[in-house]
């Protein structure tokens, strides 16, 4: 199921806007904090969307991989997406099968260290 969510034109679209001009994953960096912030204690994920979080401020991560994270954050972050977020007990599912899809295109890429801070930073309550 999570492959013909990510199979959408529009998703596909976001993906190479991306890598043609990765200096818009900077905007999505920047808008995460406060979705987390939302969302945190609602959503099952939280820890591995914070791990794709770091993964993607890490220097080390290849530019294709950070591209196809910050697509699957930017599908989190924005609210109306397949299945608008507000919609009670079903508004995340959607979001969660694409951040699966995403973790498991990325492989290795998301090292032990970011799931550390992401860790760190959800018993911070950031």
């Amino acid at each position: 199921m999570p492959d013909r969510i990510l199979r959408p034109t529009a998703l596909h679209r976001v993906r190479a806007a991306l890598a043609r001009d990765p200096e818009q994953i900077k905007g999505i960096l920047d808008q995460f904090p406060a979705k987390l912030t939302q969302t945190a204690g609602r959503i099952p994920f939280a820890e591995q969307v914070t791990a794709m979080f770091y993964a993607i401020k890490d220097t080390r991560t290849p530019k294709s991989v950070k591209v196809t994270l910050a697509a699957a954050l930017l599908y989190f972050i924005v609210p109306t997406d397949a299945i608008p977020d507000f919609v009670a007990g079903f508004g995340f599912t959607d979001d969660f099968a694409v951040l699966t899809l995403a973790l498991r295109k990325a492989g290795s890429a998301l090292r032990d260290e970011h799931f550390d801070l992401s860790r760190r930073r959800l018993q911070r309550g950031e």
